[in-house]
């Protein structure tokens, strides 16, 4: 499995019947996730599910087959994602529309810490999406060298003070006042402003 906070590799998700795997057998197969969770879905159901009789096979267009997409021809009616690859971890639910929203989120916000923040937000994507794009304030090797920083570009007037400042206290100071939050990704500590 690769990893997964590589943004380069394209998201996707191995959906499995359950009664198969309940029963013993692997059937299932890996699908890339875009940001389109009906294409997606259509996409798997194609995979599981049989057509209507005028159809012969499933068609994502046909009212017919797609109220008749279960049971498939296994004998299954349930489907779960059983693993994934660059979408971080989020169960084994079939909820095609959350990970379709993650795809979208890492497709927006590509040199961001995508993965990393939505867990420090429990997963919220509307959560992330406000946090990525209103409060990242950056990268950094550590918060104290973002403190510094912060500090000369808010122009405090405290220059001569400076070498005498801890900034990993700094820093840790603000984090705990709730106005930053840090995350680390990728050898780095991001800050999101609260």
């Amino acid at each position: 499995m690769g990893d997964p906070d590589d943004i380069d590799d394209v998201p996707r998700i191995y959906v499995a019947c359950l009664a198969c795997y309940s029963a013993g057998r692997l059937h299932g197969r890996w699908f890339d996730v875009g940001t389109d969770p009906d294409g997606l879905h259509h996409e798997v159901l194609s995979y599981f599910a049989t057509g209507c009789e005028t159809c012969g096979s499933y068609e994502p267009e046909c009212p017919e087959c797609r109220a008749f997409a279960t049971p498939f021809p296994c004998g299954g009616e349930e489907l779960a994602v059983h693993d994934r690859e660059g979408l971080g971890s989020a169960g084994e639910g079939y909820d095609l529309e959350h990970l379709c929203a993650v795809a979208a989120l890492l497709e927006d916000f590509p040199e961001r810490p995508v993965l990393a923040y939505l867990s420090e937000v429990d997963r919220d994507v509307e959560q992330a999406r406000e946090g990525l794009r209103d409060s990242y304030a950056g990268s950094w090797n550590s918060a104290a060298e973002w403190a510094e920083s912060w500090a000369e570009d808010a122009d405090l007037g405290v220059e001569q003070l400076w070498p005498y400042v801890d900034w990993a206290h700094f820093a840790h100071d603000l984090e705990l006042g709730g106005d930053v939050r840090t995350v680390e990704a990728e050898g780095s500590v991001h800050m999101f402003w609260r």
